[in-house]
């Protein structure tokens, strides 16, 4: 029997919070979280589960505000999804997943390491995209819908991270050496500003309301047949890895804490230097008694929180030796995140 896309990635049944659907017929709520930012540039969609990655790069592109300008790829679960490139097998990485051929019903999930959108290969924008729930699809709502998000997306070709953060810094001071310059480059550009209802605009005109849904049922679109390489990657990518993964990771009920141990010093680096706020931070106050393990518990939500506060303030920092500390703290925590899960496998 010839094996599909859709049959040759596993992913578990999923409850929604409104009842019991099929994945492929409900509607993801996800958070696209602009990495390195502090705080936080972030957006929240609704995405129908029958949308391929290349629908969801153009949903990400709108709700964010970028223009669409450059590269991108999806990486989940170690594997890459974007428009393919046969040049990838001369350079001998791991050959790009055509996105058309991939449902975000079959490849995202609430399992393992969290999937990046990465957009602007030179600037490298990457995105945390978390499936925070499934839900119903309602009657004659029109999706993608975006239902919140905070801040405004960077401008095009400002330099990554470091780069934008630099800029806004000049912006604000009328006396630095480069602010005539950059204030003619970006204009009237205001970092707070985001409309919810700009991007929903953006989204009609994209989609034209062409996914307007019917209660626990949502319209099937054509799907074309994945190549043969497609569907060897993935297999072979499940074979190696994906059973191995998931026997590794501990699984936890829900609203079950795991344990971060922290010396003084990341303690100082989290209260002192991040922007994280006082929900996550109040515990850490509370300094260890003689003899006691420094040993902090968040739930994996607070803790992937945590991670991205801290990524944040690393991708900005200015001293070099800040900087590796912070980073040295993330991937501490990220490891942490990636060896639990709160999904029965």
């Amino acid at each position: 029997m010839p094996v599909r896309l859709e049959d040759s990635v596993w992913i578990p049944p999923l409850k929604t919070d409104s009842g019991n659907i099929s994945v492929q017929q409900a509607v993801y709520q996800i958070k696209i979280v602009l990495l390195g930012t502090g705080p936080p540039i972030w957006r929240r969609v609704l995405v129908p589960a029958e949308f391929t990655l290349a629908q969801l790069h153009n949903v990400v592109q709108a709700a964010m505000g970028w223009e669409n300008d450059h590269l991108h790829e999806f990486h989940i679960g170690g594997l890459r999804f974007g428009v393919r490139d046969p040049s990838d097998a001369l350079m001998g990485g791991p050959p790009c997943i055509n996105e058309e051929n991939a449902r975000i019903a079959n490849v995202l999930n609430k399992r393992g390491p969290k999937p990046k959108y990465i957009y602007d290969f030179g600037d490298s924008w990457e995105h945390a995209l978390t499936v925070e729930k499934l839900l119903i699809p309602e009657p004659n709502i029109a999706y993608p819908l975006c239902t919140g998000g905070k801040r405004n997306c960077p401008p095009e070709d400002s330099g990554g991270i470091p780069g934008f953060y630099n800029k806004l810094e000049a912006l604000a001071d009328p006396n630095h050496e480069e602010y005539e310059d950059i204030r003619e480059w970006m204009g009237s550009f205001d970092p707070e500003a985001f409309s919810v209802e700009a991007v929903n605009q953006k989204f009609r005109k994209i989609f034209r309301g062409s996914h307007k849904t019917k209660p626990a049922r949502v319209t099937q679109q054509r799907f074309s047949m994945p190549s043969p390489e497609d569907v060897f990657t993935l297999l072979r990518a499940i074979q190696t890895g994906g059973e191995r993964s998931r026997k590794q990771r501990q699984r936890l009920r829900p609203d079950e804490k795991v344990p971060l141990e922290l010396s003084d010093r990341e303690r100082t680096l989290i209260l002192e230097h991040t922007f994280a706020d006082e929900e996550l931070t109040k515990h850490l106050r509370v300094v260890p008694g003689s003899g006691e393990r420094p040993i902090y518990r968040f739930t994996l939500d607070n803790l992937d929180e945590l991670a991205e506060f801290v990524a944040a303030e690393a991708n900005h920092a200015k001293d070099k030796k800040l900087r590796k500390e912070l980073d040295h703290l993330f991937e501490r925590i990220e490891n942490v995140l990636e060896s639990h899960t709160d999904q029965d496998d």
